[in-house]
């Protein structure tokens, strides 16, 4: 489910349905209009046989609080931009209702008795769709090559190359590990170009041009040791260029025809097919790709080709998103509605868009604080229970040095931010829908071991380290201990914890009791709330610009390495920049090293929860809050409409509309 990424915190997320057009939701908003004297009977009979064909298809009106950030799937990191993926563009596989993969573009697949080598038949004659619904090409085997090897071009900085070494395949390790050098290596030398004294303030225990100094020794530090590292592995910076070019080429994803896929791995994946589904592995049209040009691809709706179950007809960044069933779609005769009507609005409050539903505007509304108690037991309710976790994420490490990163880099002070915090008033006052507050990041009831009689992540923590609920939990005592130590040790009396927030309701009132447990239990410490869109908080958080930003992270396919890899050193998702040389040994013989035999299952589940308390017990690199759940009222005409535990959060082509 949709690595945000970090991972944007939809608490007040809806979406109804009507017989198209309730409300004049079929047309754009600036077609809502009176008819004006000018307009004949004639015209009026006209748009009145208009709406009566109109009521005939079968739409979705939805509500969506943020806009796309990317529809590349190269580039593409969070929630909303895999939700739309994942029904405009089709892969190899696809979630079922059942959230296990089905063949998709794939008819048929074998793979070898070794688990290394997969062999995909495609279904021939699948075209892409133009905007229009007009046939462009067929869907070949070299579109999956030309996608998967995008991810992995330093001038991209995909942040989900890592799928590539997640996927084990042939030569995709190397490739990961030495774009990712040299990705870091490249924002380093601009985070030192931007550097400046202006960036900061004169403070009682440093001046301005101090600080400035000591961050530009930092970095300076950290461009020699990355260039080091590179000219002893590969010689200069264009050497690992030309390296990874060549790693690259010989990625082993090769097209045996136009309509076969082989895919060679280093190591046995069990979840291969799993991997499949997700829109990082989706294929995209290198001939279009070309036409178009690299600046202009997937920025509007026309520079983009969908081969999946919808069309991406009309994009109106904070006013809508609309979709209709693509007609050469493959199994286009299965999809049942005809569009997706996506209004979009910015922090909606939970009271207005409950009112929308029971004024009838909206046939489905989460529903969060009073409203659950309020509502929670009416027939109508559905719940949406969630493996995805939310916390604070800390800057360890992560752009130029500053005195509120002083602080955080030491562990007991990020231990402090942790046990600080009251997380049961946000799951019971804030949100009320469920959510559970949390000490861990491995979420309940997401992934067993059958080695140890099919107990869970959080029961075999429990077993081997008393972490069934955590670490560090709440103790605002001790929190004030620890705190006051590092202060003293760094000779500061007051520090400035800037922390970034989205801009939904129940995010404001999240941020707000951050803010005064804190400020009430941590002496000093003032923290200032900035409340900013999604793709800002995406773009500030990875390059660096925070003390602390509200996060989340559900997983991508189901093994607990989909939580546990985000924080290796230099990982795309690691935006404090935590780095241990232990964590890291410790994921690639889980990932892929000797854990990763059959045989060795038992181990390799206890490793990752051995790793998890490295994580939090000892590090504390993020501070934990929440593990979601979602209450809704739903119109139960609504049908086979699933909440997915991993990828896009629904899949609208297994969707039904009763009349």
């Amino acid at each position: 489910m949709k690595k945000l990424l970090a991972l944007l915190l939809v608490l007040t997320m809806t979406f109804s349905l009507a017989a198209c057009g309730n409300k004049d939701k079929d047309k754009t908003p600036s077609d809502n209009k009176t008819v004006s004297e000018n307009e004949t009977d004639k015209d009026k009979d006209k748009d009145k046989d208009t709406e009566e064909s109109d009521k005939k298809e079968k739409v979705l009106n939805l509500l969506e609080i943020t806009n796309i950030p990317s529809l590349v799937t190269w580039k593409a990191t969070d929630q909303v931009s895999f939700q739309v993926l994942g029904n405009i563009v089709s892969g190899l596989y696809i979630l079922g209702l059942d959230g296990t993969p089905q063949p998709e573009l794939a008819k048929s697949y074998e793979v070898s008795p070794d688990g290394l080598t997969y062999t995909f038949h495609l279904r021939e004659g699948i075209k892409w769709a133009t905007v229009d619904g007009e046939e462009y090409d067929e869907v070949t085997a070299n579109d999956f090559i030309f996608a998967w090897k995008k991810l992995l071009d330093p001038k991209e900085a995909a942040q989900y190359a890592v799928m590539l070494k997640t996927a084990s395949i042939k030569n995709g390790a190397d490739a990961v590990d030495l774009n990712n050098d040299i990705v870091i290596h490249e924002q380093t030398l601009k985070d030192l170009e931007g550097l400046s004294v202006d960036n900061y303030e004169d403070t009682e225990e440093a001046s301005a041009q101090k600080q400035y100094d000591e961050a530009k020794v930092e970095l300076e530090e950290k461009i020699t040791k990355q260039k080091a590292k590179i000219e002893e592995n590969y010689g200069t910076l264009d050497e690992a260029k030309e390296k990874l070019n060549k790693l690259i080429d010989n990625l082993a994803v090769t097209a045996v025809d136009k309509y076969t896929l082989k895919i060679e791995l280093d190591n046995p994946v069990p979840y291969f097919l799993d991997l499949m589904t997700f829109a990082s592995f989706f294929p995209v049209s290198e001939k279009f790709y070309n036409e178009v040009g690299a600046d202009n691809y997937g920025k509007t709706v026309d520079k983009f080709l969908y081969n999946g179950a919808y069309i991406f007809k009309e994009w109106k960044l904070s006013e809508r998103h609309y979709f209709v069933k693509n007609p050469i779609y493959w199994d286009v005769a299965n999809v049942d509605i005809n569009a997706l009507d996506y209004r979009v609005i910015e922090g909606p409050n939970n009271d207005t868009v409950v009112q929308m539903y029971l004024d009838g505007e909206l046939d489905s509304a989460g529903l969060a604080g009073e409203n659950v108690e309020k509502y929670g037991t009416r027939p109508d309710t559905v719940q949406l229970g969630e493996t995805t976790v939310f916390y604070l994420d800390l800057n360890l490490n992560n752009g130029a040095l500053t005195p509120t990163k002083k602080v955080l880099r030491d562990p007991r002070a990020r231990k402090a931010i942790n046990m600080a915090i009251d997380k049961s008033y946000i799951t019971d006052v804030v949100l009320g829908n469920g959510s559970i507050p949390i000490d861990f990041f491995l979420p309940k009831g997401f992934v067993s071991s059958a080695a140890h009689d099919g107990k869970g992540f959080r029961q075999v923590a429990e077993d081997l380290y008393g972490g069934g609920e955590g670490y560090n939990k709440y103790n605002p005592e001790k929190a004030k201990e620890l705190w006051n130590t590092v202060l003293e040790e760094q000779a500061i009396d007051k520090l400035t914890l800037e922390c970034i927030i989205s801009t939904s309701e129940s995010s404001a009132k999240m941020g707000t009791h951050i803010k005064d447990e804190l400020e009430k239990n941590l002496p000093g410490a003032t923290v200032e709330l900035v409340i900013l869109p999604f793709a800002e908080r995406l773009k500030r958080t990875t390059n660096g610009d925070f003390s602390m930003s509200v996060g989340g992270w559900g997983p991508d396919y189901p093994d607990a390495m989909t939580f546990m890899d985000m924080w290796v050193t230099g990982g795309a998702y690691n935006r404090g920049h935590f780095s241990s040389e232990a964590y890291d040994e410790g994921i690639e013989i889980t990932k892929s090293g000797e854990l990763t035999a059959p045989d060795k299952s038992k181990e390799r589940f206890e490793k990752l929860v051995e790793l998890e308390k490295v994580l939090l017990e000892d590090n504390q690199v993020i501070a934990p809050l929440f593990q979601r759940n979602r209450l809704a009222l739903r119109n139960p005409k609504i049908k086979d409409l699933t909440l997915q535990q991993f990828g896009a959060d629904y899949i609208y082509k297994w969707a039904k509309l009763e009349d």
